[in-house]
């Protein structure tokens, strides 16, 4: 009797999606020295995982800073991994991020006010002591950016939750934003100091703010750059756009990516006018062969440009997926070439060696016949 619905029941089982990966964030506000929580669902073995934490916070002009994560909890090991840091107001920068008896740490200086820098590093299961940016703010600057992104392929338990304490930041705000195989699972910004601050909430899961300013005489354009440098959003009135690193998909055939692709954040975003999304022009490939197209229903779409001032420029009406592309270069062809070889002539050497031998037998023959003419 039970039989025959055992076979229907296991298809309706599996025929069952599974559940998408969910990611939250608490609490809405913190006081500096205070924990921030993510908590994560379902994120399988496999999957490629950021994390983009980027901060905004008051400084003095021409004086040193240091904003740090302390710690950092790790639940899962992230392989083939990146540590990206990018600061903007800065002269002077420093990444140092500590494991134990481990510290990696990278300094230079920035051009025209901006810094960034990428350490390939396999983020390994843990707890971390920190990572810390820091520097000195240029001689101008009231506010400093500072961004980490820290990416890779994830292994190790699907149910988890990334802890880390905000040290450094007396008042300011931190986004942050998650993203699953390119996707985002996580978008929230959280208040640093304030009044507000240790307010809590279940957090965010996906798209939570979308941007239609209604143009006001004290809103003004502003610029917001990839963590590598290689692009930036300008947009009227916003807060905040994210543009965050992601891994290609469903490349043309015969081109290739040679900057992004950039996933434009939070995914609801419209911007009222377009913004710009401008990318550097790469060196050693002509102008006409680059191409910023972006990415929908897995496929690339090219969109009309503009070079301006070293920047190849597309107006953009909203988030999304956006890469610069160029041909593939043709490949080299090396041509071996055999050289014959040679017998190389005879040394004085090896001439020499020749008469003396020639003498000694001449002596022998000749002792040989005195003795015989003795007998």
């Amino acid at each position: 009797m039970y039989t025959r619905y055992a076979i229907p029941l296991i298809l309706i089982l599996v025929a069952l999606p599974a559940s998408a990966v969910t990611i939250t964030e608490r609490p809405d506000s913190i006081a500096n020295g205070h924990p921030i929580f993510i908590t994560i669902t379902g994120l399988a073995d496999g999957s490629r995982f950021d994390l983009l934490i980027d901060s905004s916070f008051t400084v003095q002009p021409n004086s040193g800073f240091s904003v740090q994560m302390s710690q950092f909890s790790m639940p899962f090991a992230l392989n083939d991994g990146t540590v990206t840091a990018t600061l903007d107001g800065t002269s002077e920068n420093r990444l140092e991020v500590m494991k134990g008896d481990t510290i990696v740490a990278v300094s230079g200086r920035s051009v025209d006010g901006h810094y960034t820098t990428t350490k390939e590093y396999d983020i390994t299961q843990g707890t971390y002591d920190y990572f810390r940016l820091s520097g000195v703010s240029l001689p101008t600057a009231r506010e400093v950016r500072a961004k980490l992104q820290v990416s890779g392929v994830k292994e190790g338990a699907d149910d988890s939750e990334i802890t880390f304490v905000v040290e450094g930041m007396p008042e300011g705000t931190i986004t942050i934003i998650a993203l699953v195989d390119g996707a985002q699972a996580l978008y929230k910004t959280v208040t640093v100091g304030g009044q507000t601050a240790g307010s809590s909430s279940p957090g965010s899961t996906g798209p939570t703010a979308t941007l239609t300013p209604t143009p006001t005489a004290t809103q003004a354009w502003k610029d917001f750059a990839s963590a590598d440098g290689k692009a930036r959003v300008r947009a009227f009135g916003a807060d905040f756009v994210g543009l965050v690193a992601v891994s290609p998909q469903d490349v043309p055939a015969g081109m290739r990516v040679v900057a992004g692709p950039y996933s434009v954040m939070p995914t609801d975003l419209v911007f009222e006018p377009a913004a710009t999304l401008s990318f550097i022009a790469p060196v050693g490939i002509p102008v006409a062969d680059l191409r910023v197209s972006s990415y929908s229903g897995g496929h690339w779409s090219p969109m009309a440009g503009e070079m301006v001032s070293g920047e190849l420029q597309i107006f953009i009406p909203a988030a999304g997926v956006y890469a610069l592309l160029a041909p593939v270069p043709p490949e080299t062809t090396v041509m071996e070439t055999s050289t014959p070889a040679t017998t190389a002539p005879a040394t004085a050497t090896t001439k020499a060696g020749m008469e003396i031998i020639t003498v000694v037998l001449g002596a022998a023959v000749s002792l040989g016949l005195a003795a015989g003419r003795r007998r």
